[in-house]
């Protein structure tokens, strides 16, 4: 199913710990890791918790919600951006705690920092689903 969301042509590389990120997203769900020992939550995956440094952090499904830390509107266009601009890129600062960057769609000029938001799914290539944020309450819009 295609989305307003989309925006294919661009394959971000899959490797590393990241890896097994990219497969939960494929089934778009947004997971990060929390460290069975201190139960601190974080994005990106890492063999280790940034906090206590212990080993083998587990994958947890993030709420999907969040605010916007902040935001920059991108006008250029890059490779793989076709016909794109101008759009929102954002650090999400996720409700467990970690923050991400993705895209914030819908009119770059509506995005506000501390802007509440949650989760939407795009195809970014071909069987490869990633997660976009939409204002809250907008997530069916696209």
């Amino acid at each position: 199913m295609t989305s307003d969301h989309d925006f294919t042509g661009v394959q971000p590389p899959v490797v590393g710990e990241e890896a097994e990120w990219f497969d939960h997203c494929r089934e778009e769900r947004l997971m990060i890791q929390r460290c069975a020992s201190c139960g601190r939550h974080q994005f990106p995956p890492r063999s280790v918790c940034i906090e206590c440094l212990e080993e083998e952090p587990e994958w947890v499904e993030a709420a999907g919600t969040g605010t916007v830390f902040t935001y920059t509107v991108q006008h250029r266009e890059p490779p793989g951006f076709a016909d794109q601009a101008p759009y929102a890129i954002a650090i999400i600062e996720l409700s467990e705690g970690p923050r991400m960057l993705s895209r914030v769609t819908g009119k770059p000029d509506d995005v506000e920092i501390g802007m509440e938001v949650e989760v939407a799914w795009a195809t970014a290539a071909p069987e490869l689903q990633v997660p976009v944020f939409v204002p809250t309450g907008a997530a069916d819009a696209g």
